[in-house]
């Protein structure tokens, strides 16, 4: 397998294309950690097929906008899994409505989570 060995995180794999990105990983053979926010059922599933096709993953539960949480999850992933050789920045939230009637705080969520989650998981990763 081309991953073998391999150990990966996939932030938001536990839905839509992180999904997707995490079980193809699995399925090269990488072990894979699956970084959500909101969803461990979802999370859980992702987890349960892979195991099911003799994979190994891992959750974690993270605002990858923090900076500290990030790190504590890379931490973790070295931790349990025995490294960090790929990182995937898949995590991302939308706030779709016209400009004029957006919040600031929507504004926000946005950015931290789709601009700043991916300079502190990066950031984390990279050290």
């Amino acid at each position: 397998m081309l991953l073998d060995g391999k150990i990966a995180l996939v932030t938001g794999g536990s839905r839509g294309i992180g999904r997707a990105i995490a079980l193809r990983l699995a399925e090269e053979g990488a072990k894979v950690a699956i970084n959500y926010a909101g969803n461990q059922t979802a999370a859980e599933e992702v987890k349960a097929i892979i195991e099911q096709h003799g994979g190994t993953a891992m959750i974690v539960q993270t605002d990858v906008s923090d900076s500290t949480a990030a790190a504590e999850m890379v931490a973790r992933v070295h931790e349990e899994l025995g490294g960090l050789d790929i990182l995937v920045n898949n995590a991302g939230i939308t706030r779709d409505t016209l400009l004029v009637r957006m919040k600031d705080e929507d504004f926000d969520a946005v950015i931290n989570t789709n601009l700043k989650g991916i300079y502190a998981c990066t950031k984390a990763a990279a050290k």
